[in-house]
């Protein structure tokens, strides 16, 4: 054979093997039905949608404000938190939207770890999950039985157990016209979506290679020397403040930061899932009492023989950078932070920016559930995500190789009997994984 039928043959393998289902293979137990994102199932559209949020932490002040923004005829109806502080941010939501803030004088302003319960029940249309994320499969699975429209923020689940869940929800609510909305957040944002458009079209060929990055100058939420925690503060009380530090309540930086940058990296490659992966990573930085590593670096492969990669950092005085180098047969397209181009022939034909698509996102939301059909990124796109960040993960922890069998086949769960946690909860963290050392669970 020539070496240019073995390069077509190559390429039309390629071809068919993005078209194929995302988690395909040793992964299909996550992901059983190639459903499209937009569902055809009809709701009667309402006039008015009342919004819950569950955690009004950073995040889901952020959500709540992106919802409004993103629909006029949306009202916050109830709140639910386990820091009865966190209400204060109430009154400045309702300064910023006048007149769209109706909690009943305060009676459906929930706190507690039942709040999401009580928000759930009390008569919401649309539930914004942006709590700590070790509760985000339970609340999800609630809010879906109770018929609600869902927000998830990511990660959306921090282990394999947790993501099963999930994706079982997520098919639940498709089959009876629920739109569910997750928050990686570039997969939304403007200049990114108008060059993945490009990307598909063939603009660059056949995208053989991508490797990202998502760096910080350092960890959000650094924690302190533990003997600064409060007398008579619980552990699980400390842990839940300072959640970004443990792998229990985070997934680590893997999970809660770094899965941006490979959310995008699978994205560009086709949403599929790669056949095994092998990884570094280290806690080159550490913090007292804290399990979260600050570094790591991916390397996938796929079954058609294409690569990805990617790296990660969060350490205080370092360089902060976000981006992605997509290389294809003809070409090549590069994303860093808010700019993009595509260039050919080493001529740039296309250049795009703007700013995070935090607004879009919900647009796109309101938008599906004002004309009755049901929005679910989950299924076949995110979930993937968040399997190829548990990968990495899984892969730097131990030191080993690590495949798409064994990740999906994993039993481990980092925090058990979530419904039943409360402050009084006993809390001890997990011992820094050790590659080479740490097994595989």
């Amino acid at each position: 054979m020539s070496d240019q039928s073995t390069e077509n043959q190559s390429l039309s393998s390629r071809r068919s093997f993005v078209k194929k289902g995302a988690l395909g293979g040793a992964a299909a137990g996550l992901s059983t039905l190639a459903v499209p994102l937009v569902s055809a199932a009809e709701k009667e559209p309402k006039a008015k949608y009342k919004v819950g949020v569950v955690g009004l932490g950073g995040r889901g002040a952020g959500a709540v404000a992106n919802i409004l923004e993103a629909d006029s005829d949306t009202v916050l109806w109830a709140v639910g938190d386990v820091v009865e502080k966190r209400m204060d941010k109430i009154k400045g939501i309702s300064k910023k939207f006048s007149g769209r803030v109706d909690t009943d004088g305060g009676k459906r302003e929930f706190v507690g770890f039942d709040a999401y319960q009580k928000v759930i029940d009390s008569g919401v249309d649309i539930v914004l999950l942006t709590t700590t994320p070790n509760f985000r499969p339970m609340q999800f699975e609630a809010a879906v039985a109770a018929g609600k429209h869902v927000f998830i923020e990511k990660p959306f689940a921090l282990d394999i157990p947790g993501l099963h869940s999930v994706v079982e929800t997520a098919k639940k609510a498709k089959a009876a016209g629920q739109s569910v909305l997750t928050g990686l957040v570039w997969r939304y944002t403007p200049h990114l979506m108008d060059m993945d458009k490009r990307l598909k079209d063939g603009v660059i060929g056949d995208i053989v290679n991508v490797s990202s990055s998502y760096c910080g100058g350092g960890r959000p939420n650094r924690m302190p020397d533990p003997k600064f925690k409060p007398p008579g503060m619980s552990d699980m009380e400390w842990a839940l403040r300072f959640w970004q530090n443990f792998l229990e309540l985070s997934g680590d930086g893997v999970l809660e930061y770094h899965i941006h940058g490979i959310d995008r990296m699978g994205w560009f490659m086709g949403d599929q899932m790669p056949v095994r992966c092998y990884a570094n990573g280290a806690n080159i930085d550490p913090v007292l009492g804290a399990n979260n590593w600050d570094s790591c670096n991916f390397r996938y492969e796929y079954s058609d023989g294409r690569t990805a990669s990617f790296f990660g950092r969060q350490i205080k005085g370092t360089y902060a950078d976000s981006g992605d180098t997509i290389l294809g047969t003809k070409g090549r397209a590069v994303a860093k932070g808010s700019n993009a181009f595509i260039e050919v022939d080493g001529k740039k034909i296309w250049e795009g920016k703007s700013g995070l698509g935090y607004k879009q996102e919900h647009e796109i939301f309101m938008k599906h559930i004002r004309e009755g059909k049901a929005y679910n990124d989950v299924i076949d796109y995110t979930a993937n995500s968040h399997a190829i960040a548990m990968m990495g993960r899984s892969a730097a922890y131990t030191g080993q190789l690590i495949t798409d069998k064994q990740i999906m086949a994993s039993e481990d769960v980092l925090l058990k009997d979530v419904k039943n946690l409360t402050l009084e909860t006993p809390f001890t963290p997990r011992e820094s994984a050790v590659p080479g050392k740490t097994k595989f669970l």
